[in-house]
């Protein structure tokens, strides 16, 4: 069962692409009233009638946002329900943060990058990475912490000196390092318990996409605009489920496919990585002076060497180690975003040539939001609480290793590493019984669902599937490698998503793009 917990982060958001810095913005612009429309240029803002508020919820969906200045945006907090079950009992808050559009806006447009555990703060805050200036007019971008992430009741599980001790340990494929890892998981999940409480049970996505229903009423919108990549398309499609009357204009770009089990979802993953790493070694050989090696054979080969010998002996890395762990983070990242893969090519330089694993290291600490031994976000903790929370746990440590012996013979390098275990989440609170998914959305308005042939962490065949299961969603396809595709694509993808956001114009189901066209 080595390195099980990995296979639970690896879709964590849109990787290296969300750690740019932000820019700076004009001042607030204030949002129209939903009664009265007003259209700005080629925007046009959904006309409708408010939806009628959920019974025993008037005290949430009737507050007044208090707006306060934070950095060069605005920030407010919403009050929430921890369990919706329970209005009347104990409450929490999600912050949100405003960057106001550039003109007139027509509406706001909420966002989330993945994760679980990502912050739409953040996003926010980058969202000219994200969106056309065409779209930063004429929206303000509401970028949101979900209940359990950053500065929205967030979860907590131990220190960060402690986390980073856990994240930098060893557990060899021994029984020996099968039973440290059991003993530390078993630490952290007591911390998460003690330091978190009652919380955890009610961090799922279901939670999460009713508090998106109190945002939208609250912030005037009488319809859901939303923009959600990786999990947030877990968290769109919930929400579309829950409230398909309230959906406005959403697209859900890298969908994850929430009807299948927890350990097909894991396994396609882990193929989806060795194809991303298939055509990362052919960018590698025919760049020239590859590292790996001169045939596509010769280089996977060098690629399921490193990872058996770090894994029985790590390797220098400054004045830390790089472990398994470490290299398989360090390789996956870059993947997400092909524009990245150069950084592999010095990663691999390093390890090989100098038996150094520093570079490595660097991307596995960007991963997990790590400087030193501080973390700069709870996202690797909120990950784990979040995705338990989502979980069905079935079958014993007995099953799990068969499972993680199928992963290693059909993923022989990312499966191999990744492992197979609900070892973690059988010991967390929660949990659910079925799956989520399948996502229908009976009767919504259309939905735009996105999938990239060549996208590691959430597979071509998922957004597929997501699509296909939806009782009203037309399908856009991007041929390219990389997670996700809207803001990364050319014109092809770009120019239809943004008339659609701004218009209403549906794109043609079937639409199909290829490279940065």
């Amino acid at each position: 069962m080595k390195l099980k917990l990995i296979a639970l982060i690896a879709a964590a958001s849109l990787g290296l692409a969300a750690c740019t810095d932000s820019t700076n913005v004009p001042d607030k612009t204030e949002t129209p009233s939903p009664t009265s429309p007003v259209q700005t240029g080629d925007a046009v803002p959904i006309d409708a009638a408010m939806p009628e508020i959920p019974a025993g919820l008037d005290k949430f969906y009737e507050q007044e946002l208090a707006w306060e200045a934070c950095d060069d945006f605005e920030c407010a907090d919403v009050t929430v329900p921890m369990d919706y079950e329970n209005p009347g009992g104990v409450t929490i808050t999600i912050r949100m943060k405003k960057r106001a559009a550039d003109e007139q806006a027509i509406g706001s447009l909420l966002v989330n990058p993945g994760g679980p555990g990502a912050s739409g703060q953040s996003m926010a805050e980058s969202a000219n990475m994200f969106f056309s200036d065409d779209l930063l007019k004429h929206f303000d971008v509401i970028g949101f912490d979900p209940r359990g992430v950053g500065d929205s009741a967030p979860v907590d599980c131990l220190s960060d000196a402690d986390l980073a001790a856990y994240l930098d340990t060893a557990h060899p494929d021994t029984p020996e390092g099968e039973a440290q890892e059991r003993a530390d998981v078993d630490r952290l999940v007591a911390g998460c318990k003690e330091n978190t409480g009652d919380l955890l049970e009610f961090v799922g996505t279901r939670e999460a996409a009713q508090d998106m229903d109190v945002m939208r009423h609250v912030l005037g919108d009488p319809r859901l605009y939303y923009v959600g990549y990786s999990y947030g398309t877990t968290l769109g499609g919930m929400y579309a489920e829950l409230f398909p009357q309230n959906v406005g204009r959403m697209i859900l770009d890298g969908a994850v496919d929430d009807a299948i089990p927890n350990f097909e979802q894991n396994l396609a993953q882990a193929k989806g990585f060795e194809q991303a790493l298939d055509a990362y070694i052919e960018y590698c050989i025919d760049g020239g002076d590859c590292a790996l090696g001169g045939t596509p054979e010769e280089a996977r080969a060098t690629v399921a060497r490193l990872f058996d010998e770090i894994g029985a002996n790590p390797v220098p890395a400054g004045d830390r180690q790089l472990t398994e762990a470490g290299l398989f983070y360090g390789v996956a990242a870059p993947l997400y975003d092909d524009t990245s893969w150069f950084l592999l090519d010095s990663a691999f330089d390093q390890l090989i040539k100098e038996n150094n694993g520093e570079i490595f290291l660097l991307l596995f600490d960007l991963y997990m939001s790590r400087q030193g031994d501080t973390f700069t976000s709870n996202m690797t903790e909120a990950n784990w609480a979040i995705n338990c929370a989502d979980t069905v746990v079935e079958g014993d440590e007995a099953e799990w290793e068969k499972l993680a012996d199928k992963m290693a013979a059909e993923a022989p390098i990312f499966g191999k590493a990744m492992g197979y275990s609900q070892y973690l989440c059988a010991q967390m609170p929660g949990g659910l019984d079925e799956p989520m998914g399948p996502f229908v959305a009976k009767g919504s308005e259309p939905i735009v669902v996105v999938g990239t042939t060549g996208d590691p962490a959430t597979p071509y065949e998922w957004s597929q599937a997501f699509a296909d299961k939806m009782d009203n969603a037309v399908f856009v396809t991007w041929e390219g490698e990389g997670h996700t595709a809207y803001g990364r694509a050319g014109d092809c993808i770009g120019k239809p998503l943004d008339a659609y956001m701004l218009r209403g114009e549906v794109p043609d189901d079937g639409l199909r793009c290829v490279g940065d066209e």
